[in-house]
């Protein structure tokens, strides 16, 4: 993935809820053309926020053994004021259903207390064709779990003792 949208997570629960922060740099490359006098982050790369912090919400729920999170639907996006350098987005994504494979999903993106951004996600977890995989699935396991440590940490310094 080019663009990561999360620069850190805050508070995690596996499969249930996240909650991550992104602050905008004014040297990140699209800010030129969006737009060259009022840098604002593009609308569509705070949708990819929402849908980053679903996925790794999802991933880890799992402990990383669904290799794939395809989105699939993307309903009621709202979006309420503009995200510009130096500002932070704080994003929260929470899982309201669960039908087998396809997980639905509460998401929003905030600034300073004011929305920037909501939506529900409608992800679904898969697998490689196993005519092709061979093996496939677990390299990619192996590379998203990595992918998370070198991101945001190991997933039990998330893991609170205190809960149930």
């Amino acid at each position: 993935m080019k663009y990561n949208q999360l620069d850190r997570i805050i508070e995690l629960v596996p499969g249930e809820r996240l909650v991550a922060e992104r602050t905008l740099r004014a040297e990140e490359e699209y800010l030129a053309d969006h737009f060259p006098k009022f840098p604002v982050m593009p609308g569509v790369m705070m949708l990819e926020a929402l849908h980053q912090a679903a996925v790794w919400m999802i991933r880890t729920g799992n402990d990383f053994s669904d290799p794939l999170v395809m989105l699939r639907e993307v309903k009621g996006v709202k979006f309420g004021d503009f995200l510009s350098p130096g500002e932070t987005l704080t994003v929260r994504v929470q899982a309201s259903k669960v039908d087998g494979p396809r997980v639905s999903v509460k998401a929003t993106a905030e600034k300073a207390g004011r929305t920037t951004v909501l939506a529900r996600l409608v992800l679904e977890k898969c697998s490689t064709p196993s005519e092709t995989s061979s093996g496939t699935d677990e390299i990619l396991r192996s590379e998203i779990k990595a992918r998370f440590e070198q991101l945001f940490g190991p997933v039990s310094k998330f893991i609170s003792l205190d809960r149930p």
